[in-house]
């Protein structure tokens, strides 16, 4: 079911393992000394990356609870319906961020080129075994999440397909101007030059993944030889923090309609909590 599987999954950022596109419209022109003081902060252990702009979309965390709140109020419906619910919960899970690429040592050492996958604690432990729903309830269940949809929750996730917010076309913007950026450009080039002296090269259609022999201990080695690349290019989180940078400046035009997005996202994290305690939920598990 999709609620079940939206649950499970923590219905996690389209951006987690991709970055959002390039837009295709004309960038701003934006000084991106505007946004000096803006750093991005990279965890070595988890592969998160916080951005200026994260905190317009839902944390991990957030996230689990706007979909527990929904899946909750559609079941109310299917049960309105006259159909006894299974058992359903459990963690959800992430991506690591990589936008540019491997940047952590330690995730480098340990999964070579492929993202780290964090878990999500859920709100309700994972049922042993879920009974398969008979055709009836399934009905239901589509008709009632086609009818409740999102609930009015807003779906503040970066990359939704679609998405004209003022948040999305920041993000979109910072990247765009973040590629042609000259300090950027100047990064990339060290970087693949390193690269080159060391007898590695990109794999074929892609800008930021190194190939590698296919082995796990090959692609440990190469990613490791991948980060210490960056490292000597300027370090591995310059292009987070040129990237934060350009969000921090776009953003000073903007804060009046960011400061309502933020507003919208206060509230609907409360009232997502209101729903799951009205649903037996714990404060302690909130």
């Amino acid at each position: 079911m999709l609620v079940i599987a939206c649950v499970a999954a923590a219905c996690s950022s389209p951006g987690a393992d991709a970055a959002a596109p390039i837009p295709t419209r004309s960038l701003p022109a934006v000084d991106r000394a505007l946004g000096a003081g803006a750093r991005a902060a990279l965890n070595e252990d988890t592969g998160e990356v916080v951005l200026p702009m994260s905190a317009y979309w839902y944390s991990d965390r957030e996230n689990v609870l706007v979909n527990y709140a929904v899946a909750f109020l559609i079941y109310d419906c299917v049960e309105e319906a006259g159909f006894t619910l299974a058992p359903w919960g459990g963690d959800g899970k992430a991506l690591q961020e990589r936008r540019y690429g491997q940047w952590s040592g330690t995730l480098a050492a340990k999964n070579g080129n492929m993202p780290e996958v964090r878990s999500i604690p859920g709100l309700m432990p994972a049922p042993a075994e879920r009974t398969a729903p008979s055709p009836e309830r399934e009905r239901a269940e589509a008709k009632c999440s086609n009818t409740v949809g999102r609930a009015g929750f807003p779906e503040l996730l970066e990359g939704l397909a679609g998405d004209l917010s003022v948040q999305q076309q920041i993000t979109q913007d910072a990247v765009g101007l973040t590629a042609r950026d000259p300090e950027y450009l100047a990064y990339r080039e060290s970087w693949q030059r390193c690269l080159t002296d060391k007898g590695l090269k990109l794999r074929d259609g892609d800008t930021w993944i190194v190939e590698s022999g296919g082995s796990k201990e090959d692609e440990i080695r190469v990613a490791l030889l991948d980060v210490d690349c960056k490292d000597s290019s300027g370090g591995a989180r310059k292009p987070y923090d040129i990237l934060a940078q350009y969000q921090a400046a776009l953003m000073k035009e903007h804060q009046a309609e960011l400061n309502v997005v933020a507003e919208q996202k206060t509230a609907a994290v409360e009232r997502a909590k209101q729903v799951l305690r009205d649903h037996g939920v714990a404060d302690a598990r909130l």
